[in-house]
Formats: structure tokens, C-alpha cells, sequence
């Protein structure tokens, strides 16, 4: 065993520090050890080999200015924000009221167009290395798709109110279309192709098939 005063080992994971429980300190390998110790140093040096070996049989084997395609965390984040800008009565925050829905909408739309921002320029500026093209046209490219996105969300809003429409109108068991909005998951889940289509036709198809694929079950606000 380990002697108790030995000072805490820290294992850093994606940028985090996490502390390793008793029974998952990296420790050399001791014979005279009552149990084994999980050996964490080689999964991460099999993890690292096998990254490499995957990056090499690909076009790029680097990524040197750091991440270079959309995250999925972050498209989460992108999802959970417009669904409560475009329901957010509904589909928001449990505590907001009606005099105060405008304020919402404005920060909750400020968030996630800020994030689909960045998301959109990794993609495009991933596209145009593959192309061989400037990476640096991203940048207005990118803010003009994303106002362009911005300026159609109340058409993609009238739309699914079509949708939440048409469900309600077509189950004789729904008692009002705020019961179909709220209850039915395939109501809620058309918000995500509506929102990736928006984006697919606006030139940045991998983050919008992300989009439209955002698992319903991921909604976190």
C-alpha cells in the first residue's frame, strides 16, 4: 500500500483538473501491493498511439492551432439556447414571466449566436484547408451567415408553428396546442431540422446536419 501521507496525485483530462480517487491513483506497480493499482499512464499512452495512428491514416495528422471542427458540446449549447429564444414561454426558463420575455429572447439569442459564430468558423476554416483555399476568408464568411441565420429565426419560428399546428390538428386526443407543444417529443424534436436546415442552405452543412441530429435528450435549459 501506498503510505497515507503521500501527496494527492491530479490526473489532467481535456483541461481539467480532476482528482483521482483512492482507488484510481496512477502509482508505479507494486508487487507487495494488497490490490493492483489501475495503471492510468498506459491507457493514456494506448489512447495517444491510437489517435496517432488514426490521424495518419487521415489527410491531416495535426491539428496545430488547436480544435479545428465544431464541437458537439457546444452545438448542444446552440440548440438548448434557440429552442427557449423561440418558445420562451414554453420552452424556457421555468421562472420567466411575460414582461420580461423580450430581455430573454435578447440574451438567450445573444449566447447562442456567439457560440454558433465560433462553431461556424471552425467549420469553414476546416473546409478551406481541405480545398487549399484561404482559411482566412472564415471570419466574414462566417459573421454573415450567422446574421443571415439570425434574420430568418422568426420565419423558422412561423414554420414550426405550422408543425405544432398540424400535430394538434391531427390528434383528436390533444387538448390544445400547448399540450402537443409540451408533450409530444416529435414536435420538439422538428425544432432541430428546421434550425439545421436553416444552416445547411446557408453553406455550413456539418454543423447543421449537428444541429438537426441534436439528440432531444440533450436539451438542457
Amino acid at each position: 500500500m501506498s503510505d497515507a501521507s503521500e501527496p494527492t496525485r491530479f490526473i489532467r483530462l481535456g483541461g481539467q483538473r480532476m482528482k483521482a480517487l483512492t482507488t484510481l491513483r496512477v502509482v508505479a506497480h507494486d508487487a507487495t501491493a494488497e490490490s493492483p493499482a489501475l495503471d492510468l499512464a498506459s491507457v493514456v499512452s494506448g489512447l495517444r498511439e491510437a489517435r496517432q495512428q488514426w490521424r495518419r491514416s487521415q489527410p491531416r495528422e495535426r491539428e496545430p492551432g488547436g480544435r479545428e471542427l465544431p464541437s458537439p458540446e457546444a452545438v448542444a449549447d446552440i440548440v438548448a439556447a434557440l429552442r427557449a429564444a423561440l418558445f420562451p414561454m414554453r420552452l424556457g426558463p421555468p421562472d420567466l414571466r411575460q414582461e420580461s420575455e423580450d430581455y430573454f429572447v435578447g440574451h438567450a439569442l445573444d449566447s447562442a449566436l456567439q457560440t454558433l459564430l465560433t462553431q461556424t468558423r471552425l467549420e469553414l476554416r476546416h473546409t478551406a484547408r481541405q480545398q487549399k483555399e484561404d482559411p482566412d476568408r472564415a471570419e466574414a464568411q462566417s459573421l454573415d451567415i450567422v446574421s443571415r441565420f439570425a434574420a430568418a429565426l422568426p420565419d423558422i419560428r412561423t414554420l414550426l408553428d405550422t408543425d405544432v399546428l398540424a400535430a394538434y390538428r391531427g390528434d383528436p386526443a390533444a387538448r390544445s396546442v400547448n399540450e402537443v407543444l409540451l408533450c409530444y417529443p416529435g414536435v420538439q424534436a422538428m425544432i432541430h431540422p428546421r434550425l439545421g436546415h436553416g444552416l445547411y442552405r446557408l453553406g455550413v452543412p456539418l454543423l447543421a446536419r449537428m444541429l438537426a441530429k441534436q439528440p432531444h435528450a440533450e436539451h438542457r435549459h
